[in-house]
């Protein structure tokens, strides 16, 4: 028997198109945990990324993060891009 919880359930039902802003980013190998350790603690709001392409030793990759607060995606923007 599996058990959700209905909150659990929207945040994974949640597709990009949600969300009310979005920025893609390329990061070389190796950045990706840092990106998301910092807005796991800088957001105050739901966000997600997305990977579009993998990174390798010989190009970046690229990923989309989405935000519905408009902080957040500046806060990102300023950090990150």
């Amino acid at each position: 028997m599996i058990i959700t919880h209905p909150v659990l359930e929207r945040h994974m039902a949640r597709n990009g198109e949600s969300f009310r802003y979005s920025r893609e980013i390329d990061k070389p190998f190796g950045k990706l945990d840092q990106i998301v350790d910092w807005c796991k603690q800088e957001t105050r709001d739901e966000w997600r990324w997305q990977l579009v392409e993998v990174s390798s030793d010989l190009r970046p990759g690229r990923y989309i993060f989405y935000f519905d607060d408009e902080r957040d995606l500046l806060a990102f923007v300023m950090k990150w891009s």
